[in-house]
């Protein structure tokens, strides 16, 4: 099998942590190219993986035109992701984006919009979908496990806003980011939401600043935080459910917690993902009573090897079917702008007003 050659856009610690190890594992892949703006982070990343250093580029641009990748991963800051993706799909390549897929929902459909035309892939990096727990719980929710869903909560809280000495980077700027955890952690809530099934029909969203300033990343002086530290967002949903959606990354006792929790007709499925340990539980038949919630052991064909691998499975022409294409991606942010919107407004925002163009 050819080789498939990927390059790399924004080397920092998603890109190291997340997407590398996946295709390390590939050996029908190479990492043949890389691309960030920091010299600390291109020599790094470029050393662990013996990039030479004329494949070391400091502007995408030049690595799309160098002629050494056939597809391409983007993990930057999110003001970038779009025009960078745009301008890949131009050059002919496939793309895998980071989430959320763009700084708003207008930027997004311009991406949707090029992929159609040129008719390549946007894959988007919404991780837990390429997770044995989550996706084995969307196949007992689709095979009818807990009957007709009722109500769905959705827990993301982290510390990582209170990491002492974390700086002023780019995810703490609304300018560069959009908006903080609501973008950052809520736009894989809100997938996940999807995920299961739903559609959004409107949201109402409260959110605020808990770390006000930070030091600046290349002075000591301090600069203000314009992007939300915690965010509750109240979604209704198509089907006529509701979910609730809460996120920090400012929780003093809990390092990183994320719960997916769904109440159906028939019992419930709980998933639990506290600081690297993973659980499914189940609360079905005569269990309900005693509200017994036993785990639920995740078959092995489940497994799709991570993102990565999912992205490289869309590029041989096997798609992974909960692979997230560009349609989840605008969903989703959809979902985000109607939360900021609604913050801003202080009404529920409905997700056929970004569609019309009505936001106000």
């Amino acid at each position: 099998m050819k080789n498939i050659r990927i390059g790399l856009i924004g080397c920092g610690g998603i890109m190291n942590g997340a997407h590398i190890p996946g295709y390390l594992k590939d050996e029908n892949c190479e990492i043949t190219a890389i691309c960030d703006i920091k010299d600390a982070a291109l020599q790094k990343t470029g050393d662990r993986l013996g990039i030479p250093a004329e494949r070391r580029f400091r502007d995408y641009r030049d690595l799309l035109a160098s002629g050494l990748v056939d597809a391409v991963d983007i993990a930057t800051s999110n003001d970038v992701h779009v025009p960078i993706a745009i301008a890949a799909l131009e050059a002919g390549l496939p793309v895998s984006v980071e989430k959320p897929i763009g700084m708003n929902f207008e930027q997004s459909m311009a991406l949707e919009k090029k992929s159609m035309e040129t008719g390549l892939p946007v894959f988007v990096c919404f991780s837990w979908r390429y997770r044995p727990h989550p996706r084995y719980m969307k196949y007992l929710v689709d095979n009818g496990e807990i009957g007709n869903l009722y109500h769905i909560y959705m827990k993301c809280i982290k510390d990582s806003g209170l990491w002492k000495g974390r700086r002023l980077e780019w995810r703490f700027q609304k300018d560069r980011a959009g908006s903080g955890v609501l973008c950052d952690l809520g736009s894989h809530m809100f997938d996940m939401i999807r995920f299961f099934g739903e559609e959004f029909e409107n949201v109402y969203c409260d959110m605020g600043t808990i770390v006000k300033s930070r030091q600046l990343e290349d002075s000591e002086e301090w600069g203000e935080v314009t992007t939300d530290d915690w965010s509750n967002v109240i979604c209704r949903l198509q089907s006529g459910i509701g979910a609730t959606v809460t996120l920090s990354r400012c929780a003093t006792n809990e390092k990183d917690t994320i719960e997916f929790y769904l109440i159906g007709e028939n019992g419930s499925l709980r998933f639990l993902y506290d600081n690297g340990k993973q659980t499914l539980t189940r609360c079905t038949g005569e269990d309900q009573a005693t509200n017994t919630f036993r785990e639920v052991e995740i078959p092995a064909d489940f497994s799709v090897g991570g993102q990565s691998q999912s992205y490289l499975s869309l590029l041989r022409g096997t798609p992974d079917k909960y692979a997230a294409a560009i349609t989840e991606g605008l969903r989703s942010q959809a979902a985000v702008d109607a939360a900021v919107l609604s913050y801003e407004t202080g009404r529920a925002i409905t997700i056929a007003e970004l569609y019309e163009g009505g936001s106000k």
